[in-house]
């Protein structure tokens, strides 16, 4: 075990949160949720374990934490992180699915449904996520029968067979008013939104009348229902209780350094957390104006920004949103775990991150210093994937600062280069990439002997003059290990395997090797798709985009219900034919 991680754990708090571990070059390869954060994380590192678990520890090589404030907070942020990072060891073990909602459909009969799939964009209404999935279908259960809704779809033109066990109100029927389906919808609106106490006077007189009858088990029946309610209304913090995008902003500042945090809500769940810490140059108020002006340049404005700082008008002026110092309620008890986030921050991985900071920094040095070049604060890398020329398709990375800056990560499909070319390959994808003329990558790294960099100086050096941009090749191997680096100089460099530069180079190799083929994959993949459609008879254009925007393999489009491809504006005799021919 380093020493860096030996230090972490010695100073990990005793709250509930999730914990995030990483490997050697910093990749997130397991998440997991824990009562108690200390005694949790600790047990990976001490007593027996199985082989899966003793692999996953001997790859742990550092660790990040986020505080909550219950262990069913814990188990929606945890499932919200898997769904961001997709650790390696979380892909089995976890569900891919995400929180049920319930949604009431915007139609001229609105239905009540489950769902897993919140779109924005669509007139639906939605309630929820529901940390408990089994307590939405029982709350579904109960609306269902207490207050019935249209469960055919599209309306029967005759009474369907839940009107006829009571569990619709009729539209197929024709014995319903507009108006009063209207009531209807207002109640189960009511009750979603957290009034309950109505449907609860309702269900505990039913339960009175079961009991008054004898009729033990629809009392019994009832009982589970209440608390099925009781259980799914249950507040939490990590839900924010509304479906608009919030920020929430917390910070703790000593006498020399000051940490931001903020954490994104997205559709009411917290989905990310931002760290970034200062030196106390200024006031600590001033240097998280001065950030959040430069933060909100280049991301996302949130419909409301929720932080506890002097001047907040100012500030809601300047940035151009409704900014808020909540005093109580859901908004306050995230915003003090977000500052409760920030001062672990600060009193425990500070001295972590600086030092981790200033060994990169001397590893872009050493290596900027062995090219002959001033720095290499920015760094793209290219690669190439195909099998056997078919679906090429090319990609580029890029390092700045020394680390990932995925927004400006391409990807390129192969036009012009034909068969298995993979140096003609290389000379397209640099073209289009650089035919600008204009650039600030300082360092060229491609993946391949003599034969690619002479390739790539033709097109970036000799056809475009980016002379300023260095050019090296990675050189594999027979066992497909780097072995040395060739400059465009033609200059052989060697790094030991165990250097810190060596390393360097080989994370940004794996880095642009997995988003090539993740993107091979991908394209294979959607082409196949295609070409599948392309064989159904009336399947133009038009349609085969509806179906390639809403499901992602054949399978799906075979397990779809029929109803789903009608609503897609799929005709009835069309669906059949993908259900039989597919």
């Amino acid at each position: 075990m380093n020493m860096t991680l030996k230090k972490k754990l010695e100073s990990l708090p005793s709250n509930p949160g999730c914990y995030l571990y990483k490997d050697n070059i910093g990749e997130i390869i397991y998440v997991g949720k824990a009562k108690n954060l200390k005694n949790r994380v600790k047990s990976y590192f001490t007593g027996s374990h199985n082989k899966k678990t003793q692999i996953l520890v001997s790859k742990i090589e550092d660790l990040e934490y986020i505080i909550v404030n219950s262990e069913k907070e814990a188990l929606i942020l945890e499932n919200n992180l898997i769904k961001k990072y997709r650790p390696y060891y979380n892909i089995r073990l976890k569900d891919d699915k995400s929180y049920p909602y319930l949604m009431i459909t915007k139609e001229e009969h609105p239905r009540l449904v489950l769902t897993r799939k919140y779109k924005k964009n669509n007139k639906n209404i939605y309630f929820g996520p529901y940390v408990d999935s089994k307590s939405a279908s029982r709350v579904k259960q109960i609306l269902d029968k207490i207050y019935p809704l249209r469960r055919c779809n599209p309306v029967e033109k005759r009474p369907c067979m839940y009107y006829q066990i009571g569990e619709c109100i009729g539209p197929c029927a024709k014995e319903i008013s507009q108006e009063e389906y209207k009531k209807q919808i207002a109640k189960i609106r009511s009750f979603l939104n957290g009034d309950t106490k109505e449907i609860l006077n309702d269900l505990s007189e039913k339960m009175k009348n079961h009991i008054n009858n004898l009729e033990f088990e629809s009392a019994a029946q009832i009982h589970d229902f209440i608390k099925s309610i009781e259980v799914s209304i249950e507040n939490q913090v990590v839900s924010d209780s509304g479906k608009i995008d919030r920020d929430y902003i917390g910070f703790c500042y000593n006498s020399e350094y000051i940490c931001i945090q903020i954490f994104i809500s997205r559709l009411g769940n917290i989905i990310e957390r931002k760290v970034e810490y200062f030196s106390l140059y200024d006031k600590p108020e001033q240097i998280v104006y001065s950030y959040l002006m430069q933060y909100y340049t280049v991301n996302k404005l949130p419909k409301e920004i929720y932080i506890n700082i002097e001047n907040i008008d100012l500030l809601s002026e300047v940035i151009g949103v409704k900014t808020i110092i909540p005093k109580r309620g859901t908004h306050r008890k995230i915003l003090d775990t977000v500052e409760e986030n920030a001062k672990y921050f600060l009193n425990n991985n500070l001295e972590t991150e600086e030092l981790k900071e200033r060994k990169l920094q001397v590893t872009l040095n050493n290596i900027a210093e062995k090219l002959g070049v001033n720095s290499i604060n920015s760094i793209d890398a290219f690669d190439n994937s195909n099998i056997m020329g078919v679906d090429a398709v090319s990609v580029k990375v890029n390092f700045t600062n020394g680390k990932k800056n995925p927004y400006k990560y391409r990807k390129f499909k192969v036009k012009e280069t034909q068969g298995i070319n993979d140096v003609g390959t290389m000379k397209e994808v640099l073209y289009r990439n650089y035919k600008n003329g204009k650039t600030n990558t300082e360092l060229l790294i491609i993946d391949g002997g003599k034969s690619h960099l002479n390739a790539a100086i033709e097109i970036v050096h000799d056809k475009l003059k980016l002379y300023d941009v260095k050019i090296i090749g990675l050189v594999k191997n027979d066992k497909h290990i780097t072995e040395y680096i060739i400059t465009d100089d033609y200059e052989i460099i060697e790094f030991s395997k165990k250097s810190a530069e060596y390393l360097f180079f080989k994370q940004i190799q794996d880095e642009v090797h997995r988003f090539a083929i993740t993107y091979h994959r991908a394209t294979k993949t959607k082409n196949m798709f295609t070409s599948s459609l392309d064989n159904i008879s009336g399947i133009g254009k038009a349609r085969k985009q509806v179906l390639l925007k809403s499901f992602s393999s054949i399978e799906e489009i075979k397990n779809a219900r029929e109803e789903k491809l009608i609503e897609l504006g799929i005709p009835k005799n069309i669906v059949k034919k993908l259900k039989t021919e597919l």
